[in-house]
């Protein structure tokens, strides 16, 4: 499994002397339920840029690197004093094995040899002149087909709802179920507009990807109210392909009264990803989609796991019950410590 830097203790600076400045930050590395830290010696690299001119290549004002050890839990980040010049005002701590780097979703998931084994993280802008922390916030990048960049922000607490999952990062990947990607284009090249939906977007990281690599595609992201805020944020930095759109609406599939905020049909798509690792919920999960696919029997479910406990494996029998079966899958190999690899799984189920 991949490893996400996360801040404890968000970055933010403290004056010294007029002009000069130190930051100082608390991280983790650690897996994406929080639940296991980076058994592995890392060298991290910490960067200190000027959010005034992020993308420029002289946006970097000052680089330090340390070392993460196996059986850490925290690490402290202090960088300084730094001088900066008077038309600096907001800065960003960028930390990771190469702190500025991104994961190329359209190839290197297809090779996992070439994904990082922690993922970078770029704090929210701060400012320089008072001793105020960043956002609870916590920014990670990503490429796409044709050098679409991928921004998307999750929350540095605790709450899962609100952060990205391994296996969204798969879902997101071009060389993740390509029969289907290949179908999704066809139509989308011959000029027929795409419609789709997400249960349990979470951040929204793997419709928001779709939204931005095929054009003519309107795709409703769903989730609890509790990801309102940072879907608001995801939202603002999505840039979709010619023609296609992408929002948020508030599902909960336990309220049958919910339905109205489903997109009418008929859907082409329904994403699933990260959704089964509460056995509860499977049943009404289940429901959701034998709802959607009887408005929409064409409409393929693709869905993303990784099976974390044996309760689980029930998914698979609601589905069949419900009638549906297995149109293709595959399996994705992502790294892990120690040089090992951990798989995500994919199915793609239509509805007999």
């Amino acid at each position: 499994m991949v490893y996400y830097i996360r801040f404890l203790k968000t970055p933010r600076t403290q004056a010294v002397k007029p002009g000069l400045v130190s930051v100082s930050a608390l991280i983790s590395v650690t897996t994406d339920l929080g639940d296991a830290f980076l058994a592995e010696d890392v060298v991290l690299q910490a960067q200190l840029i000027d959010a005034g001119t992020m993308e420029s290549a002289n946006s970097v004002l000052q680089e330090f690197s340390y070392k993460w050890e196996a059986g850490r839990r925290e690490l402290a980040i202090s960088i300084g004093p730094v001088r900066l010049a008077s038309k600096v005002s907001r800065v960003i701590l960028a930390i990771g094995t190469k702190s500025t780097s991104t994961v190329n979703l359209d190839t290197d998931l297809c090779d996992p040899t070439r994904v990082p084994l922690v993922i970078s993280g770029w704090s929210a802008p701060f400012g320089v002149s008072q001793n105020t922390p960043a956002e609870k916030l916590i920014e990670r990048r990503f490429m796409l087909q044709n050098k679409i960049q991928l921004r998307i922000w999750e929350e540095t607490g605790n709450n899962i709802a609100r952060h990205i999952w391994q296996n969204a990062i798969g879902s997101s990947g071009n060389c993740s179920m390509r029969q289907l990607r290949s179908h999704l284009e066809r139509k989308s090249n011959s000029n027929q507009s795409i419609q789709a939906i997400e249960l349990g977007s979470g951040c929204g990281i793997v419709g928001i990807a779709l939204a931005q690599m095929l054009p003519r595609c309107s795709i409703t992201l769903t989730d609890l109210p509790e990801v309102q805020d940072i879907m608001a944020c995801n939202l603002q930095l999505t840039r979709s392909a010619a023609g296609s759109t992408c929002d948020f609406k508030q599902l909960d599939w336990e309220d049958e009264r919910d339905g109205d905020n489903m997109p009418r049909p008929p859907m082409d798509l329904i994403l699933v990803s990260d959704c089964t690792y509460n056995a509860d919920s499977l049943p009404s999960l289940v429901r959701v989609l034998t709802r959607l696919v009887q408005a929409s029997p064409q409409a393929v479910v693709l869905v993303s796991l990784k099976q974390r406990h044996e309760s689980e494996a029930v998914f698979f029998e609601l589905m069949r019950r419900a009638g549906f079966t297995i149109m293709e899958e595959s399996a994705h190999a992502l790294p892990a410590a120690y040089s090992e690899q951990d798989s995500i799984e994919m199915y793609a189920f239509v509805r007999a």
